[in-house]
């Protein structure tokens, strides 16, 4: 026999008899080792005391009696004693009071099948309910399975091709700000490399949009990484990459349109469509540049809060985290200590040669 096994019903409907005499109380569940042993009876208790598994227990059961019984105080109630007015009564009255509720006599309800069936029924019910609970807490009960052994049969070499379509654009954003914000720190402004800077920033950030959106599409949206916890992380950072940009939907939605009337969606056509908007391209710029100047701190930064510092810890968040992800499920590489995501390119600013 499997100890680790979940009781059967009929194990179940055994420890429900044993209670009768008494009726369901919880000083009576103390007793019911399989009973109190359910995972859903642990998840409604308050603690793993043998009273509180006992409480919970109880409660469970008086709701399943009404499920049963599809009534309040109905047979299945009355006969355990869960039914309003029969805590503390004689089996012999319970026993009058359901066999009244069933139309028929006290003798035929004990000599027939009838009371042992109501039993069962409710133990069905319970087994019914905790079995539904495992199933839907299996991930947290079962070991993990490496990601390549998965019954999904995920195809990882085509899910992380697709997230490096985000991850490109996104690090172009990213660059784009830190390479900006020193331009505009400079102490003499260069305007045509802070123009140039701005294009390609507003180019990067219409291929992000446009993958994310192709994402959506494609993949449903769905993040399938080593763990459910990089998942939910990989969804909130470019939830929070989108959220604090210094630009609406209308904005976005006119950066994507832009992007898709130029030939190949080029970065040299892309920015002569940007001069032709005119008006339009200066208030894009000029929200730009109001967000990337607005905190005079260092972009690595973790206790600032403004928006900008925000966004940044958000892109990084993401691209490391995809990094990362694929040496995870990548079977072919060896150990290294190397750090995945390479070149900074704050690093790169700094080595230049200055004129």
């Amino acid at each position: 026999m499997d100890l680790n096994a979940p009781p059967t019903p009929e194990e179940l409907a055994a420890e429900i008899s044993a209670t009768l005499r008494q009726g369901i109380t919880t000083k009576s569940l103390t007793t019911c080792a399989a009973m109190l042993a359910l995972p859903v009876v642990h998840a409604k208790a308050a603690d793993d005391t043998p009273n509180d598994l006992a409480t919970a227990a109880y409660n469970l059961l008086r709701e399943l009696a009404v499920t049963v019984d599809g009534q309040r105080d109905g047979p299945v109630a009355t006969l355990l004693g869960l039914a309003t007015g029969t805590r503390a009564t004689t089996l012999k009255e319970r026993r009058r009071q359901t066999a009244e509720l069933l139309f028929i006599s006290p003798a035929h309800l004990r000599t027939s099948d009838r009371e042992a069936a109501l039993i069962e029924s409710l133990a069905d019910e319970l087994y019914s309910v905790d079995s539904a609970y495992r199933l839907r807490h299996k991930h947290r009960t079962e070991p993990e399975q490496p990601p390549e052994r998965s019954g999904l049969r995920v195809d990882w070499l085509a899910q992380h091709r697709s997230y490096r379509q985000i991850w490109t654009p996104l690090s172009g954003v990213r660059n784009d700000l830190y390479v900006l914000r020193r331009y505009l720190a400079a102490e003499e402004e260069n305007q045509p490399a802070i123009a140039d800077r701005l294009c390609s920033l507003s180019w990067h950030w219409a291929l992000f949009l446009n993958a994310v959106a192709d994402f959506v599409d494609d993949q449903g949206g769905l993040w399938l990484l080593a763990d459910a916890n990089s998942e939910i992380a990989a969804a909130d950072a470019i939830y929070r990459v989108q959220f604090y940009v210094p630009l609406g939907a209308t904005d976005n939605s006119w950066l994507r349109t832009l992007l898709a009337e130029t030939p190949h969606a080029e970065l040299d056509a892309f920015g002569d469509r940007l001069i032709e908007a005119g008006e339009r391209r200066r208030e894009l710029m000029g929200a730009w540049v109001a967000w990337a100047g607005q905190c005079d701190k260092p972009d690595d930064d973790l206790s600032c809060t403004c928006s900008l510092h925000a966004w940044l810890q958000a892109a990084d968040q993401f691209i490391r985290l995809i990094d990362k992800d694929w040496y995870r499920i990548a079977d072919f590489y060896r150990t290294t200590d190397a750090d995945p995501s390479g070149l900074d390119v704050r690093e790169l600013w700094d080595r230049q040669p200055r004129e």
